[in-house]
């Protein structure tokens, strides 16, 4: 049984109450929101995050989601664990169409590992599904910063301490067993 996902901000927009098709909506998290935010992407802390978005729908049912995205964010520095801050800013652009279904769309990793280069490509322009007419603005707003934010977050001039060693270094330090084997075998043989 798969588990339901419940996003921490969320903002449903019904594409069908648009007055004349087209609308400005500004979302914005509020302190509980980037709280709980904060905790699903491993930050410090999230101190404001907001998007002025523009949700326009067309003629063939389709919807496109479009504007500025901004958000102060902390995280810890990959190299000392100290808090970095962060200005994200970012533009959202989506497009979600009715004639997409969940089921043309990848459900996990696994399903993208025999995909082309070409097919990828394709998968990325295809729109996002639009699901009983709903947009949740404020998921697609997180998913946004999730992207736009710095991977690998690193305080100015900060080093990695010495001691730490890279995974090879550290590879390169253990003792190999075929080694041992070989040394013990020339032990056994010159007791022969």
């Amino acid at each position: 049984m798969t588990e339901q996902f419940t996003p921490e901000f969320s903002r449903i927009v019904k594409t069908d109450e648009l007055v004349k098709g087209k609308e400005k909506v500004t979302v914005e998290a509020t302190e509980n929101e980037r709280a709980e935010l904060a905790k699903r992407f491993e930050l410090i802390s999230i101190d404001s995050l907001r998007a002025e978005l523009e949700v326009k729908t067309a003629s063939n049912g389709e919807v496109t989601v479009r504007g500025p995205m901004a958000a102060r964010i902390v995280q810890s520095c990959v190299a000392t664990l100290e808090p970095v801050p962060e200005q994200v800013e970012d533009t959202i652009e989506v497009l979600f169409s009715p004639h997409v279904s969940e089921e043309d769309m990848p459900s996990n990793p696994d399903d993208l590992e025999d995909l082309s280069e070409a097919e990828l490509m394709a998968l990325l322009e295809q729109p996002e599904p639009l699901v009983d007419g709903k947009i949740d603005l404020g998921e697609v707003v997180a998913q946004f910063l999730a992207v736009a934010m710095d991977p690998y977050p690193r305080k100015d001039g900060a080093e990695m301490p010495d001691s730490v060693q890279s995974e090879e270094e550290a590879e390169a330090d253990k003792p190999n067993p075929f080694a041992q084997l070989a040394g013990l075998k020339e032990q056994l043989e010159k007791k022969k």
